[in-house]
C-alpha cells in the first residue's frame, strides 16, 4: 500500500515480491533509459498531506518530497541499489544491493515505480474507461484485504494512478478521501529528468557508522581542549 511507500524512512516494502535485480518494467516504459514519465502528485498518509514528485524510467525511479533526502533506486547487475541525496550538503548516502537485503529493505519494484501495490489492482473489478493527462483511463473498484472500499483510477500507458482512495470497511464509497491524486504528466529525455549525482560526496551506507563516531569523538575532543 502506499502508506508504505511514503510514510517512514519511505521504503517501499520489506522483502518485495520482486526477485532483486530483475528487469521488471511496467507498461509506457517501451521508451527505455532515453526518456522518463514524471508525475507531481499530492499525496495523503499518516504524516499529513504533501507533494510528491515521482520520476522514472526502466531501471531507474526517484521521488522527491520537500523535506525528505531525494532517493533513488536503481536495478543493477547485482540488484536494487538505493541512494539517497542531499544537494544542499553536496553528499548522497549509497545502500548497494547486500545493504538492502541485509536491512531486508529490498523493494518490490512494480508498487515503487507505479505507487498502487499490483496485488490491490488485481483485487479490483473495471467499473469503467475514461481519459485523463491525454491517456486512457481505466477505472478500478472493489475492496482491500482488510475490506475498505477501494477506487482506483489507472493510467495503463505510463503505469500510473491518476486517483487512488479509499473507505470505510464494507462501505460504498470513498469515505476517507483521496490517498494519491496525479496533479501533472509529462514525458521528458532522461537527461533533464532525473537529479544529477554530479558533485555530491559518494557516502557508503556501511561507513556511516564510523563516520558517525569520528564525529563523536572529534566533538569530545574539542569540547576536552577547547580553542583560546
Amino acid at each position: 500500500m502506499l502508506l508504505a511507500l511514503i510514510a517512514g524512512q519511505g521504503w517501499a516494502g520489506d522483502g518485495g515480491s520482486d526477485e532483486p535485480g530483475s528487469n521488471t518494467t511496467v507498461a509506457g516504459d517501451a521508451a527505455g533509459d532515453e526518456s522518463a514519465w514524471v508525475g507531481d502528485y499530492r499525496i495523503r498518509d499518516a504524516r499529513g498531506e504533501r507533494e510528491l514528485k515521482l520520476v522514472r524510467n526502466g531501471t531507474r525511479i526517484e521521488y522527491r518530497i520537500d523535506g525528505e533526502p531525494i532517493r533513488v533506486w536503481r536495478q543493477t547487475s547485482d540488484g536494487v541499489e538505493l541512494r539517497e541525496l542531499y544537494p544542499a550538503d553536496r553528499r548522497m548516502v549509497v545502500y548497494a544491493p547486500g545493504d538492502l537485503r541485509t536491512l531486508d529493505k529490498v523493494p518490490d519494484w512494480a508498487q515503487l515505480s507505479g505507487l498502487v501495490d499490483p496485488a490491490l489492482r488485481a483485487r479490483l473489478d473495471n467499473a469503467g474507461n475514461a481519459s485523463a493527462f491525454d491517456q486512457p483511463l481505466a477505472r478500478y473498484r472493489g475492496a482491500d484485504a482488510q475490506g475498505k472500499h477501494v477506487e482506483l483510477d489507472w493510467l495503463p500507458a505510463s503505469g500510473l494512478p491518476a486517483r487512488y482512495c479509499i473507505g470505510k470497511p464494507d462501505g460504498s464509497r470513498c469515505s476517507g478521501g483521496d490517498v494519491i491524486r496525479l496533479q501533472g504528466l509529462t514525458q521528458i529525455p532522461v537527461q533533464q529528468a532525473f537529479t544529477p549525482f554530479d558533485g555530491l560526496l559518494e557516502i557508503d551506507h556501511a561507513d556511516l557508522g564510523d563516520m558517525e563516531m569520528d564525529a563523536f569523538v572529534h566533538g569530545l575532543s574539542h569540547a576536552e581542549h577547547p580553542a583560546h
